[in-house]
């Protein structure tokens, strides 16, 4: 699945998805779907009345971002090609409509290469001087946001909660030294433990509570990835969710006056009680511990929970 701020898709969901956005938004052009059976010729749908055609494209899995230009590039390029391989056959579905636009439709777009490549082989495309296509043809690039309004509108009717990020969820990069991280957790430990200071077995317990507590954060990310093979739509909602309470988390550290292990479990039971009940019932009492465990070791690790 590829992440995007609308939530993960494939190239079947993506599709579906704008399948249902372009029929809301050019129903007035009288938008015409094209189905797949049983071929592929290069659209998706056309309207009718202005002639704009329209292909989607969202890969099946996150690539960097030099990869996923270049699977984007490729992708225009064999689907255009698709126009003269058909023209037959496309010419029996437009009927009397020539295509004016052909719109490639993606998730995101953030190389302005891609624009230079879809102008080359706009030019390209009118030197074949098909008859299905406009004098004046086009290649436009439209990413998701050109689609936003009919986006919430179907996820409005579909009873799904309306998303306003900005960027795909994740959760913060881990930047810093493994040395510095395990710093970090041996001398809060030593803070959570401090009603015992003056027992024999302090620096013995400090020294457990800090060595479970870095495990805790080190198997952290391998279980979040784990989430998002198994189910990329939970992660999304489970990434959103931890991320806005990890303001709760950096605001309530700078203003605590309680001691450092209150802090401690009140953070941690807040998360647990709020998994369990935003994201049941993917997420049963059990994930949602485990999620306050490994989340609550990570902040104390890169020190977004501190005791001042």
């Amino acid at each position: 699945m590829f992440s995007t701020k609308f939530g993960p898709f494939n190239g079947s969901t993506w599709e579906s998805l704008c399948q249902q956005v372009f029929k809301r938004k050019y129903q007035v052009e009288c938008y015409q779907q094209m189905q797949a059976s049983p071929g592929d010729f290069g659209i998706e749908g056309y309207t009718s009345s202005t002639g704009w055609a329209f292909q989607c494209y969202c890969p099946e899995k996150h690539y960097e971002r030099t990869e996923l230009y270049e699977k984007q590039r490729d992708k225009i390029t064999a689907d255009l090609r698709k126009l003269k391989d058909y023209e037959v056959e496309l010419q029996a579905r437009l009927g009397s409509t020539k295509i004016s636009r052909w719109v490639f439709v993606t998730p995101e777009v953030d190389r302005n290469a891609l624009l230079a490549h879809a102008k080359t082989k706009e030019s390209e495309v009118r030197g074949w001087n098909l008859p299905i296509l406009a004098a004046d043809f086009t290649v436009l690039l439209h990413d998701g946001d050109h689609y936003l309004v009919e986006i919430n509108e179907v996820r409005t009717a579909a009873g799904e909660a309306l998303v306003f990020d900005d960027a795909a969820p994740a959760l913060a990069a881990l930047t810093g030294e493994q040395e510095q991280y395990e710093q970090n957790v041996h001398r809060k430990s030593g803070l959570r433990l401090a009603d015992r200071a003056q027992r024999p077995d302090f620096q013995t317990r400090v020294q457990q509570l800090s060595q479970r507590t870095i495990e805790q954060f080190l198997e952290a990310d391998g279980y979040f990835r784990r989430i998002a093979s198994a189910s990329p739509v939970t992660h999304m909602r489970l990434v959103r969710l931890i991320n806005e309470y990890e303001q709760y988390v950096i605001e309530t550290s700078a203003i605590w006056s309680g001691t450092a292990e209150e802090l401690t479990a009140k953070i941690r039971d807040g998360l647990a009680t709020l998994v369990s009940d935003e994201l049941a019932p993917e997420f049963d009492k059990a994930n949602a511990l485990k999620v306050a465990r490994y989340m609550t070791a990570r902040w104390l690790a890169v020190c977004e929970l501190d005791y001042g």
